[in-house]
C-alpha cells in the first residue's frame, strides 16, 4: 500500500468517527499543534505521520492504529526509525525520548512497565558522566560512527544542549508512576563496558573511568532509595507533590530485553529495543496485549521489593554495589593509582 493510499484510508476512517459539524482539519490541527497547512500535508501524503502523532490520534479517537489502517489479524504496525551515521544526531533521539514522555504526562492516568536486559536508561541520564559515557559506547562502538572511530573518551561529549535534555527526560520520568522488573545481571554489561574501555586506553583522563564507577554506585543507591519510598525522584532531591509511584520486582531466573509498555488512559503502546539503541514502537492491541500478560507473568514469578521486603532489597542492591566495587578494584592496579 502506497503512502498517499494508506493517507487516504487512515483520514477516511477519521472522518467517518468525527462528528459531521466538525472540520477533521481544523481539530487535528488543534490536536497535533499543527497548522492547518500542516494538517493538509499530511492528508496529502507530502509528510508523514510522526508516532507521536499516530499516538495522539489513537488516543483521541479511542482506537488502535492496527484499526485505523484496517490491519487483518497476524499483521502488526510499528513505528521507528534506524539509528544511522548519516543523519544521527545525539540531540534528535533525546528529543524523540522527551517527547514520548511528555506525550505519556500529557495524561491523568499514565503508567510504564519495564522489563530490563540493562539498567533503565533513565537512571543513566540522571547522572551526567554517566550519561557521557553511555553516549561515547553508542556512537563509537554500538554504531560505529566515522567521526568517533579515532576519538577517545571525554565527559565534553555531554554538551549543554545534551545536558537540559537529559533533565527533562528524567524530571519527565520520575512523573510517570511504574513497575520496573530487575535482574541481578544488569549492571554487568556496564561494568564490562567501563572495563574494555579502559583496557584499549580510550579515556582521554586515565582517572575518568573511576569516577564513572562512583558515579554508578550513586545511581546505585539512588534506586534503591526509590525502592525503599516506593516514590520516583532525581537524585539528591525529595519527591515531588507530582512524583509516581514506582514497584521494583527482581526476578532471578529472566533477564529482560529492555522492553516498555506505556499505559496513556486507554491506550497501551509498546517501545521494543533492538540494534542497540534503536526503538520501535506500536500500539496494536494483538501485540500489546500480548506483551502485557507476558511481563504480567513475569511479575508473577518475581519478587517485590520496593517498600517492603527490606532484606531482600538490600541483598539486592548490594550485589550491584559488590560487582562494581570488584570491578573497580581489579582496574585500578594497572593505573599504579
Amino acid at each position: 500500500m502506497s503512502e498517499q493510499h494508506r493517507n487516504s484510508v487512515l483520514f477516511s476512517r477519521l472522518k467517518s468517527i468525527l462528528p459531521s459539524n466538525l472540520s477533521l482539519a481544523d481539530y487535528l490541527a488543534e490536536l497535533l499543534e499543527i497548522s492547518r497547512d500542516s494538517v493538509y500535508r499530511r492528508i496529502k501524503g507530502e509528510k508523514q505521520l510522526s508516532f507521536n502523532e499516530l499516538t495522539r490520534i489513537a488516543i483521541a479517537f479511542n482506537i488502535s492504529l492496527d484499526e485505523l489502517f484496517n490491519l487483518n489479524e497476524g499483521h502488526v504496525i510499528f513505528h521507528g526509525q534506524f539509528v544511522n551515521s548519516s543523519d544521527f544526531r545525539l540531540e534528535s533521539y533525546l528529543e524523540s525520548m522527551l517527547n514520548n514522555i511528555e506525550l505519556i504526562n500529557r495524561s491523568d492516568d499514565r503508567e510504564l512497565f519495564y522489563i530490563s536486559k540493562d539498567i533503565p536508561v533513565f537512571y543513566y541520564l540522571m547522572f551526567p558522566e554517566i550519561a557521557a559515557f553511555k553516549f561515547f559506547i553508542w556512537t563509537k562502538t554500538q554504531m560505529n560512527f566515522d567521526e568517533m572511530k579515532q576519538g577517545k573518551f571525554s565527559f565534553s561529549i555531554l554538551t549543554p544542549a545534551l545536558s537540559q535534555l537529559c533533565d527533562k527526560i528524567s524530571s519527565g520520568y520520575t512523573k510517570i508512576s511504574g513497575t520496573e522488573i530487575l535482574n541481578a545481571d544488569n549492571i554487568l554489561n556496564d561494568l564490562r563496558q567501563l572495563e574494555y574501555y579502559r583496557e584499549t586506553e580510550m579515556f582521554e583522563d586515565k582517572s575518568d573511568f573511576l569516577l564513572i564507577y562512583e558515579r554508578l554506585t550513586q545511581m546505585v543507591k539512588h534506586m534503591e532509595l526509590q525502592a525503599s519510598l516506593g516514590i520516583k525522584c532525581l537524585p539528591g532531591k525529595e519527591p515531588l507533590p507530582d512524583a509516581g509511584e514506582i514497584k521494583v520486582y527482581v526476578n532471578d531466573f529472566f533477564v529482560g530485553d529492555n522492553t516498555i509498555i506505556a499505559r496513556i488512559d486507554d491506550t497501551r503502546v509498546v517501545y521494543l529495543n533492538h540494534s542497540a539503541i534503536n526503538f520501535i514502537s506500536t500500539t496494536s492491541i494483538e501485540f500489546v496485549d500480548y506483551s502485557f500478560d507476558f511481563i504480567q507473568n513475569i511479575i508473577k514469578k518475581s519478587s517485590l521489593i520496593s517498600v517492603i521486603s527490606e532484606r531482600d532489597r538490600k541483598k539486592f542492591f548490594n550485589l550491584f554495589l559488590e560487582r562494581i566495587e570488584e570491578y573497580k578494584l581489579r582496574n585500578i592496579q594497572p593505573l599504579n593509582i
